[in-house]
C-alpha cells in the first residue's frame, strides 16, 4: 500500500503531540529497562543463605562474575510480602584470585531486625549490573522461649555430594555436573524446602571438588543447590576434598557463617574462620570442628580445641539442651581403614571432651555409606537409644559423588546399630527438649527396582534424653560396665 504523506494544511493538535512524545518517551523508558535486565553483565548467582548471631539475623551470599571488579553496590532487599522489599543493607564484596587467570566476587550481607520464626522475602544484587528473582526464608528460632518454638523443627543433615551424580538433591540429578532446575520436587533434598526444613548441614566434601576446573566445577555445585540453599540455610563443615589452595574455595564461598572464632589465611587471603565455629539453630547447639588441621595445619590444632572446650562449656542447656558436635571425619566406623589410625587419632583429641561436656551427637561423612552408631563410650556401649551415657555417633556421607558407594569391608561391631550402603540423606526432626526423631532416605538409583524405592526412609529412630548435660556423672557405671558380647553383629 503506498504511503500517504500527511497534509500539511492539518497538524495534530498539540495536545495529541505531547502525547505522542510522551508515549514514545515511555516506550523507549521500559524498552530501556528491559534491556538492561536482559544484558545484565553482572547477574547475581548462587545465592545461599546462612544463620546470622542471633536468630533477628540472616546471612546471605553470592557470586558475580565480573572480570574486571565492576560490582560495587551489592545489596540485599527484604521485607514481610514479595512486593514489598522496604529494607536494605549494603554488602561487603571480596575478590577471589587464587584460581590462575580467574577472577570474580564473592558478595555477603546481612539481613537484620527479624521476627524470630517470621516469613521474609528478598533479593539481592546490584541494580547498575542485576538482581536475583525473590526468594523467601523462615527467620531462625531461638530455643529460649522467645518465639513459637512449638513445633518439630527438621534439619536435613548430609556428606560428601558432588556436582555429578548428586543422587541425593533430586530425583533428575545424575552424572551431568548441571542439576539447577529440578522439577520433580517431590523426592530428595530439594522436597525437604516444602516440608518446612529449618536448615540443611553439609558434613564436608563439596563438589567433587569445588576448585576442579579452575573453580568452574564448584561454581557448577553451588548453583544446583540454589534452590535449596536461597531458601533455607545452608550450614557447613569443611573435609579433605577442600583441601586445595589452603581451603580457599570453601573458606571463600562460605565466608559468612556465623563465626566468632577470628580469621584463616588461605590462598585468597585472610577470612573468617568458618573451620571451627558454632551456632544455635532453635533447640540445638552446633559446633563445627575441623577434622584436616591435625594433619594440615597442625599448629592451630590447640586453638581449635581450647576454642571447643571453652564453647561447648558455655552451651546454656536450658536454652538449647541438644549439643551436636559436626565434622567431617569419622571417630567411630566399620567400613574399612578409615575407621583405623585415622578415627583413633580423632577419638584421642576429642572423644574425652564430649564426654566430659555432654555432646548428643557426633555427625560426619567421609565414609561413602550410612552408619548409626550407639552411645560409645571408649568402644563400650550399652545399645541405648533411651538417656543415653554417653555421644552416639553418625555417618551420613552418601548423599552422590563420583566416587559412588563405599562398601562395608568389615563385620559390624556391636555399637553398630544400622549399616546401609546406599545412597542417602539424613532428617533430624528436634521435637522438643527430650525427643530427637532421627531418619534415614534413601536415594538409591542403580536399578529400577531402586528407583521404585528413592524416598524410602531406610533407618527410623527416635533418641530420648531427659537427663542433658555432662556424661562424667556415669564414669563410675562406665568403669564397671562389662559388655555382654564384645564380638561382632551376625
Amino acid at each position: 500500500t503506498p504511503h500517504t504523506p500527511h497534509t500539511p494544511h492539518t497538524p495534530p493538535s498539540p495536545r495529541k503531540a505531547m502525547t505522542r512524545v510522551g508515549t514514545a518517551m515511555l516506550a523507549m523508558g521500559v524498552a530501556t529497562l528491559i534491556s538492561r535486565a536482559a544484558s545484565a553483565a553482572f547477574p547475581p548467582e548462587q545465592v545461599h543463605l546462612a544463620f546470622g548471631l542471633s536468630p533477628k539475623e540472616m546471612r546471605v551470599a553470592w557470586s558475580t562474575y565480573d572480570d574486571p571488579a565492576a560490582v560495587r553496590n551489592a545489596t540485599v532487599w527484604w521485607g514481610e510480602s514479595p512486593s514489598g522489599l522496604t529494607q536494605s543493607a549494603a554488602g561487603e564484596t571480596t575478590r577471589f584470585a587464587a584460581d590462575p587467570g580467574r577472577e570474580w566476587s564473592i558478595h555477603t550481607a546481612e539481613m537484620t531486625g527479624l521476627r524470630p520464626g517470621g516469613r521474609y522475602f528478598y533479593r539481592v544484587g546490584d541494580t547498575a549490573h542485576g538482581v536475583s528473582t525473590v526468594f523467601s526464608f523462615t527467620a531462625n528460632l531461638p530455643g529460649d522461649g522467645d518465639g513459637p518454638l512449638d513445633s518439630p523443627q527438621l534439619h536435613v543433615i548430609y556428606g560428601d555430594q558432588g556436582a555429578a551424580h548428586a543422587y541425593s538433591l533430586c530425583y533428575e540429578c545424575g552424572a551431568s555436573l548441571s542439576c539447577e532446575d529440578c522439577a520433580n520436587r517431590t523426592r530428595g533434598v530439594v522436597s525437604e524446602v516444602a516440608r518446612g526444613a529449618a536448615m540443611v548441614l553439609h558434613v564436608g566434601d563439596f563438589a567433587y571438588d569445588l576448585d576442579e576446573g579452575n573453580g568452574t566445577t564448584g561454581d557448577q555445585y553451588m548453583r544446583n543447590i540454589e534452590q535449596v540453599a536461597a531458601r533455607v540455610p545452608y550450614m557447613v563443615s569443611h573435609g579433605n576434598h577442600e583441601r586445595a589452595q589452603r581451603f580457599a574455595h570453601y573458606t571463600e564461598r562460605f565466608r559468612h557463617m556465623p563465626s566468632l572464632t577470628g580469621s584463616v589465611t588461605t590462598d585468597n587471603g585472610e577470612a573468617p574462620n568458618n573451620w571451627f565455629y558454632s551456632f544455635d539453630a532453635g533447640l540445638v547447639h552446633y559446633a563445627a570442628v575441623s577434622t584436616e588441621i591435625g594433619s594440615d595445619f597442625p599448629l592451630m590444632l590447640p586453638r581449635m580445641l581450647l576454642w571447643l572446650r571453652e564453647d561447648l562449656k558455655s552451651v546454656n542447656r536450658s536454652e538449647t539442651p541438644w549439643v551436636v558436635v559436626h565434622g567431617h571425619r569419622s571417630m567411630y566406623c566399620s567400613c574399612d581403614g578409615d575407621c583405623d589410625a585415622g578415627a583413633l587419632y580423632l577419638r584421642l583429641q576429642l572423644e574425652s571432651l564430649f564426654f566430659e561436656h555432654g555432646v548428643d551427637l557426633f555427625i560426619n561423612g567421609h565414609e561413602h555409606d550410612y552408619e548409626r552408631m550407639y552411645e560409645i563410650h571408649r568402644g563400650k556401649t550399652t545399645q541405648s537409644t533411651v538417656d543415653m551415657r554417653a555421644t552416639t555417633y553418625i555417618v551420613t556421607g552418601a548423599a552422590g559423588s563420583r566416587e559412588l558407594h563405599e562398601p562395608f569391608t568389615r563385620p559390624q561391631p556391636r555399637w553398630s546399630a544400622l549399616r546401609a550402603n546406599t545412597f542417602g540423606y539424613s532428617r533430624m526432626t528436634v521435637h522438643n527438649s527430650t525427643h530427637l526423631h532421627w531418619q534415614q532416605v534413601a536415594t538409591q538409583k542403580d536399578s529400577p527396582g531402586d528407583m521404585a524405592k528413592y524416598g524410602d526412609v531406610i533407618d527410623d529412630v527416635w533418641l530420648v534424653q531427659h537427663h542433658h548435660g555432662s556424661f562424667s556423672r556415669h564414669q563410675k557405671f562406665w568403669d564397671d560396665y562389662d559388655e555382654p558380647d564384645v564380638g561382632t553383629r551376625k
